[in-house]
């Protein structure tokens, strides 16, 4: 369940804090009219992420591609977005009429703010459109009590995450220009150096960049926290949260015994739904990082997958297994070392009298987290769902990607063709583990 919550509310969160500061900042600028084009963006980038995930089956080079071009997108419109804070950082009425005026009239500023909108949070949504496929849609229909709990925790990230988006725009609403703009920068900031990173990633892997000793090591260290990344939009968000609780401290405005009574009580309601909402945005900042934290602990502690066997084709490029070895229904990991030195793993477990379960260690949803056994089960090592096993080497849920195999004198026969095929879903993590 806590790992459900996980998923959901860490792409949840990024999502509703992209919007959170858009929304803000446009508030600030005098376009408040343009929030629903944010809207309009984040529905957009939903729909179009349900599109490529079901065209690009989200697996292997097509979706390093399409990450790698989307933050590109992104950084450009992150730049120009940068550029527009600091020429609207002007307070004077001139200032603000002019940059009211530029992003109200025609549709420059709506088609704007739309792609931009679209193009942030199209990678993190369609992270939490995957989320369906990686724990529900399971490789057996049976609802069980498992399900039910991580269909709650799925459900109580989205949730939270919502929660945060409706109290960080609400308890913003008084902060000055200045902090808006200090705590949009930051946030920027972040969201900047991970799409230069991982794009850079995404280059040196596909060989664009020759991979030196000196980026190896500038860039194994970054590749390796890149996980981190959540935490630091959590960290300037609590620097922005504390900016909006020393605000509302400062505030100057105080209830006047000359007003009359209708303007009073006008005015109690008003500190009151503040201090409501500044209770939940800073309860929200709490919890949210506990939460992401005892998960990516629990992570941490996950069982390591056992030492792959390696295997070496035969003069006719065939991988060929004794069934024998591999009768006692457990389930067994295999290496084979591909022409370009990627370790293409896979595995086999006996179904029953006559059938075998042969697949790549990795599927379409995790890539290449891979599979181990616990008892009578062999679970994903990434989301936890576990496998039917008489349905592994069919397509489907978390299932492991088929292999082909036949027997031949009571032997498992194996291509070594099929093998070279899949090495682009291990290659990324063999080149930044050596």
């Amino acid at each position: 369940m806590l790992k459900a919550i996980s998923i959901t509310l860490g792409n949840g969160f990024e999502v509703a804090l992209i919007i959170s500061v858009l929304i803000v900042w446009l508030r600030h600028a005098g376009s408040s009219a343009l929030s629903r084009w944010v809207y309009g963006g984040a529905g957009f980038a939903a729909i179009a992420g349900c599109a490529v995930l079901y065209a690009l089956k989200w697996s292997g080079p097509k979706k390093e591609s399409f990450t790698g071009w989307t933050m590109a997108v992104c950084f450009i419109l992150e730049v120009l977005y940068l550029i527009w804070i600091s020429k609207a950082r002007k307070v004077d009425s001139a200032a603000a009429h002019t940059a009211h005026s530029l992003w109200t009239r025609g549709t420059v500023g709506k088609i704007f703010i739309f792609l931009t909108a679209a193009s942030l949070t199209v990678l993190p949504l369609m992270r939490v459109l995957q989320f369906p496929s990686s724990i529900f849609i399971q490789t057996y229909s049976v609802v069980n009590t498992e399900l039910i709990l991580k269909f709650t925790g799925g459900l109580l990230g989205l949730v939270f995450s919502f929660l945060f988006a409706m109290s960080f725009l609400r308890s913003t609403r008084t902060l000055s220009v200045r902090s808006s703009v200090a705590g949009s920068v930051l946030l920027l900031a972040a969201m900047m150096l991970n799409q230069i990173f991982t794009v850079a990633q995404i280059l040196f892997a596909r060989g664009v960049f020759p991979l030196t000793p000196l980026t190896m090591k500038i860039l194994v260290p970054i590749i390796n926290n890149m996980d981190k990344y959540l935490y630091v939009l959590l960290g300037a968000s609590l620097i922005w949260t504390v900016t909006v609780l020393l605000s509302f401290k400062r505030r100057k405005e105080k209830l006047s015994e000359t007003w009359n009574p209708a303007v009073q009580r006008k005015f109690k309601a008003r500190v009151r739904n503040d201090k409501r909402w500044l209770a939940s945005i800073a309860g929200l900042m709490v919890l949210v990082p506990s939460l992401l934290s005892v998960e990516a602990v629990l992570a941490n502690q996950t069982i390591e997958l056992s030492p792959a066997e390696p295997v070496t084709p035969d003069a006719s490029r065939q991988i060929v297994i004794p069934a024998a070895s591999v009768d006692d229904r457990n389930l067994h990991r295999f290496g084979y070392t591909a022409a370009d030195g990627t370790i293409v793993r896979f595995i086999i477990i006996r179904k029953s009298e006559t059938m075998y379960g042969v697949g790549f260690d990795a599927c379409k949803i995790c890539g290449s987290s891979g599979y181990y056994q616990k008892n009578n089960k062999v679970i994903c090592r990434k989301c936890d769902v576990i496998m039917n096993i008489p349905t592994i080497g069919f397509e489907g849920g978390c299932n492991p990607i088929p292999l082909a195999y036949h027997m031949d004198k009571g032997n498992l026969v194996i291509a070594g063709s099929d093998l070279e095929q899949e090495t682009a879903t291990f290659h990324q993590e063999d080149l930044f583990q050596h």
